[in-house]
């Protein structure tokens, strides 16, 4: 499948594609597995990359035939929220003008992540990137996760434009597989710290600087 001819729309994922959020969770998520007496190792959690809800968590649990509970992980009910609202991130190189540059030619940009409302907005007002987007579609927006289309059919929903006009950066198996499900052409973005297989995009790249729609 060719790049569209007319893009109209472009859709980015946010961990690991807008910022390199993914090894800080990695390693907070080894720290509250060992807080409730869970060994993982960090391939074990990387390996949870780009999926969503609480069925990979207790898929670990189970693998370490654990009687701990998912909820027991974040006794506090704030998840990973301090990747977002505490640690040192950054939008990825290249990002921020690969977008403005797209906006200047008046093609509509939106983010479509899994990660809750609350947690996305606060690093996007962080990085002062909160006005590049037309449409930000996260986690408690939409009733099914990646892989199923739903997320980017939603934001392509709320911004009127038709999946054969859009272009979608992923980082993740999961990720992709939610997009072309939606009928956008994908690309594989491998220049986050944790390179995940891109094989099912149709097209990869390594990073956003310099790169060109």
């Amino acid at each position: 499948m060719g790049r569209p001819a007319d893009i109209e729309c472009v859709l980015f994922d946010f961990d690991g594609v807008t910022a390199d959020t993914e090894p800080l969770g990695v390693e907070l998520l080894v720290e509250r597995f060992g807080a409730i007496g869970v060994d993982v190792s960090v391939e074990e959690i990387e390996a949870l990359t780009g999926t969503a809800g609480d069925e990979p968590f207790q898929g670990v649990l189970d693998a370490h035939h654990s009687t701990r509970t998912v909820a027991e992980l974040f006794p506090d009910g704030t998840g990973n929220r301090a990747v977002y609202r505490e640690m040192d991130i950054e939008p990825l190189p290249g990002i921020v003008d690969l977008i403005r540059g797209l906006r200047a030619r008046g093609i509509l940009v939106g983010l479509v992540s899994q990660t809750p409302t609350c947690d996305v907005m606060y690093a996007l007002d962080r990085f002062r990137m909160t006005s590049l987007y037309d449409t930000i579609v996260c986690g408690d927006m939409i009733e099914r996760f990646k892989p199923d289309p739903q997320p980017y059919e939603r934001a392509m929903g709320f911004l009127g434009i038709a999946p054969g006009r859009t272009v979608v950066f992923e980082d993740s198996p999961t990720g992709i597989a939610s997009a072309r499900a939606a009928g956008t052409y994908v690309i594989g973005f491998r220049g986050g710290s944790i390179v995940q297989d891109t094989s099912a995009a149709d097209e990869s790249i390594d990073s956003f600087e310099g790169f060109s729609l």
